[in-house]
């Protein structure tokens, strides 16, 4: 689990992703942008900026190529629990 502060237009915006998967897909639709017909290129884009998010440490940030300054509040590896003990593998 990644919780992030998306910094635009001097207004932020918490979130809060479970997987990596979900923070793609956050990612392809609300800060990247298709340029034309490159929907390759967008999906590149997304995939490089879903990597620095997820890779960059707590209380750092990143920018994207919209303007959008992204900082990492938190994350935990605890998000595959039951019963309040937790999971070991995925």
């Amino acid at each position: 689990m990644i919780r992030i502060n998306i910094r635009s237009n001097n207004l932020i915006e918490v979130k809060s992703f479970v997987t990596k998967d979900d923070l793609e897909k956050y990612v392809r639709t609300d800060l990247t942008l298709l340029v034309g017909n490159n929907i390759n290129g967008a999906l590149q884009e997304a995939e490089i900026l879903t990597n620095k998010i997820w890779e960059t440490n707590i209380g750092q940030s990143v920018k994207s190529d919209l303007g959008h300054i992204i900082s990492v509040s938190g994350k935990s590896p605890y998000h595959n629990t039951e019963h309040g003990k937790q999971m070991y593998g995925s």
